[in-house]
């Protein structure tokens, strides 16, 4: 019987087993792709949520309470926090693009093994950690005479 050598596993497969072989291949990376599909979704429900984010809320409470004298500092806080959010979003999306014409080019072209399906599975699993990272930023209160202002400041400036 002639042993055909799998690039992925190293297995030697009889000719009788080969397409079995790469039909459980086919059924991993469909099962990535459907993993990045709902990926991809919930970056989408992410960045729809990202006014409800807790330090914007905070921002929000303390606007209330400081009244009209700080409502600039509130609306520059807000910013502060949505566009690294907005920019951490965008910069997720531009990976998992790729990602995925990466993922349905190998899928197109039916060029891949064991060894490719973990790599793939490992980079979709480092986008979804990512994306649940919290933010490089936190409020730094400082007290002044009047009212306890707050600004944005990074966790290294914070450690730093």
């Amino acid at each position: 019987t002639n042993l055909y050598p799998c690039e992925g596993c190293s297995e030697k497969l009889c000719l009788t087993d080969l397409p079995t072989h790469h039909q459980e291949h086919v059924l991993e990376l469909e099962k990535i792709v459907t993993d990045c599909d709902t990926f991809q979704q919930s970056i989408n429900e992410h960045q729809q949520d990202c006014n409800h984010h807790p330090l914007i809320q905070q921002v929000n409470e303390w606007e209330r309470d400081s009244i009209t004298k700080i409502k600039q500092t509130a609306e520059d806080c807000r910013q502060k926090l949505i566009k690294p959010t907005d920019d951490n979003i965008a910069e997720i999306k531009k990976k998992l693009n790729k990602f995925i014409t990466d993922l349905r080019k190998k899928r197109d072209d039916d060029d891949f093994h064991e060894i490719h399906l973990k790599e793939l599975r490992m980079l979709l699993e480092e986008l979804k950690k990512e994306l649940e990272q919290p933010l490089n930023v936190a409020i730094l209160e400082e007290p002044t005479s009047f009212i306890i202002k707050i600004s944005i400041i990074t966790k290294a400036s914070i450690s730093g």
